[in-house]
């Protein structure tokens, strides 16, 4: 397969101003912690940039994210309802996530937040798919999320916009970017509101409990900055914001609003010792807070404060071999109106990497050491090799292990945790094909997952314990082309996610389809253009024993845009064209057909 570089050295990045997800050829840095070519990479990645995005026109994130294999989103209703990421059938919290390379999310709950997040102060999005502890430590057992932000530019720019939709839908937004040739900023500001829809069809005893009767609104406001600077020949320094404050309705018994307020900050220095050494330090903070309400009345609060630092060096041995290694540092904090028997834990991870070529395979190998303060320590590690059956086919192999730590919730949520619990294990073996010219994309890739000491509700002793295992198959095929004005893509994913031992063994995994289908269809014209998404889900079951069934669905979005001017655009979209009544979750209604209409300035 032909490859622009098997790695890119740090000091050639620092010729070009700007994070590395800028680059013109497409680089990825997730799967390694590293820049690679996407074609180099030997772990499955999915690149989602901001002309795709764009194109899309999403209103959530969980629009982005389900264009890609092996991923399905399940949620509690629409806008700004909760959102589970599953990722090759694993647990939503079994996926890590990372925004602009500070690790984000709720502490107690183990999981992040995407539906507060905003897709228009996105970037760019690396899904890496499959085990990656041996890099990033806990969490990653599915695999890695990491959300970019948007990028400064050295030109002035500055764009707004205005959006009005179904059930009141509204959004505006606005964005400047400005820079030198060694510095660069920008910043953007966005609003969001919705009165939305009664989501939950519930009872005193099924779904969300209780019967509202009222539409459940949501409203958020973001905030995105970002500044990059090159300060010398070797050196450059980025820093990052993300914030996003509002609140969203809900049906429930216990309580039916929340107010949040999640932001992001990192900073990072890269320096180049030597043309062949270069060393990177990050400094990160992500908070999730939220507080509940019932009817107006304040309930609990629930506050995660994540705090780590990281040393990375790299170490170019050859043209075609690189050395990593690197330290962690963590701090997990949380501050509740719920009395925790324990707050705060930190965590350190060591780890080491090596990328190379040896004869004619190319491999990867890494290797990490965490030390939990809480539950003590766990090694893991993944191994990876690529063969070149031609110059556009590749063949790999890997093998990897990972881990997650149990929630604060799991382990010291009062009356109910298990100080006791061991982390969730798991190791994973997996082959992939990967054919690519300068216009298609055929990949295949095909999994085993052994997960052990799931963490669930044991009823002997009233708290959660390491009681069941999962076996996790599955196949994710892709397909991506472009011809002339036109570009179609696709992926089809099979899963079988089973538990294994305990009361409902052999029964499936909850909210897993076993089949789901993306299709996407775009054509450029000289005034415009216009695109249709196709999804398509099998049916799943909504609990562990398999009683109550999750039925199969497809839907339909359409999509346009014209070019009113050089600086005007007017944006459209359908969504649920067909109006397709279905559920992630039962008793969970998800939108039905909406509109929405939009304009845009740029300049």
């Amino acid at each position: 397969m032909a490859r622009n570089a098997r790695f890119i050295p740090f000091f050639l990045l620092l010729m070009v101003s700007g994070p590395s997800h800028g680059q013109i050829e497409p680089v990825v840095v997730t799967a390694t912690r590293t820049a690679q070519t996407v074609d180099a990479a030997l772990a499955p990645v999915s690149v989602i940039d901001r002309e795709e995005i764009e194109a899309l026109q999403p209103v959530t994130v969980s629009d982005i994210l389900r264009t890609v294999p092996g991923l399905s989103v399940s949620n509690t209703g629409g806008l700004g309802q909760p959102s589970a990421v599953f990722l090759r059938g694993a647990e939503f919290d079994h996926v890590l996530v990372l925004i602009d390379g500070v690790k984000a999310g709720s502490a107690t709950l183990g999981s992040t937040a995407f539906q507060f997040l905003d897709p228009d102060q996105i970037e760019r999005i690396e899904v890496v798919r499959g085990p990656r502890s041996s890099l990033y430590g806990p969490d990653a057992i599915g695999g890695v999320i990491q959300i970019f932000t948007r990028d400064p530019a050295k030109a002035p720019r500055a764009s707004a916009f205005a959006t009005g939709g179904t059930d009141d839908y509204s959004k505006f937004g606005a964005r400047i970017s400005a820079g030198q040739e060694a510095t660069s900023f920008s910043v953007s500001v966005n609003q969001e509101k919705s009165t939305g829809y009664d989501v939950c069809k519930g009872s005193s005893t099924a779904g969300c409990f209780t019967f509202e009767n009222d539409r459940d609104g949501y409203e958020n406001l973001s905030l995105q900055a970002s500044l990059a600077s090159r300060l010398n020949e070797r050196s450059a320094l980025s820093v990052s914001y993300l914030a996003s404050d509002g609140e969203n309705e809900f049906d429930g018994s216990y309580s039916n609003e929340t107010d949040f307020f999640l932001d992001v900050v990192g900073a990072n220095l890269d320096f180049a010792a030597t043309d062949n050494v270069a060393m990177k330090f990050s400094v990160g903070q992500s908070r999730d807070n939220q507080d509940m309400f019932k009817d107006g009345k304040p309930g609990d609060r629930f506050d995660t404060t994540r705090t780590s630092l990281s040393w990375q060096n790299d170490v170019s041995v050859t043209l075609q071999n690189l050395v990593t290694v690197g330290i962690d540092l963590l701090n997990d904090k949380i501050s509740s109106t719920t009395a925790y028997t324990e707050d705060s834990r930190d965590n350190i991870g060591v780890f080491g990497q090596f990328i190379g070529r040896v004869n004619v395979v190319d491999v990867q190998a890494a290797l990490r050491y965490d030390d939990n303060e809480q539950f003590g320590d766990s090694l893991t590690g993944d191994a990876s090799m690529g063969y070149d059956l031609s110059s556009s086919a590749r063949i790999t192999a890997q093998y990897g292990t990972a881990f997650k730590a149990p929630t604060f919730n799991e382990l010291y949520y009062p009356g109910f945790g298990n100080s006791n619990l061991n982390p969730e294990e798991s190791a994973t073996l997996e082959a992939g094909y990967r054919w690519q010219d300068s216009k298609s994309l055929l990949a295949a890739n095909v999994f085993s997952s052994d997960v052990d000491n799931l963490i669930a509700y044991d009823a002997a002793t009233g708290a959660p314990g390491n009681v069941n295992a999962a076996a996790i198959q599955g196949l994710e095929l892709q397909l991506d082309a472009v011809m002339d004005a036109w570009k179609a893509g696709g992926a089809l994913t099979l899963l079988s996610a089973e538990q294994e031992g305990g009361t409902y063994d052999g029964k499936a995994l909850p909210r897993r389809p076993g089949e789901f289908l993306e299709l996407r269809l775009e054509r450029a014209f000289a005034s415009g253009s216009a695109g249709v998404s196709v999804y398509s889900a099998g049916s799943t079951y909504d609990d562990l024993a398999n009683t109550r069934v999750i039925n199969s669905y497809t839907t339909i979005d359409v999509r346009g845009a014209y070019h009113l001017s050089a600086n005007w655009r007017l944006l459209g979209k359908v969504g649920n064209l067909t109006d397709e009544d279905y559920e992630h979750a039962s008793y969970y209604r998800q939108p039905g057909r909406e509109f929405f209409v939009g304009i845009k300035w740029m300049q």
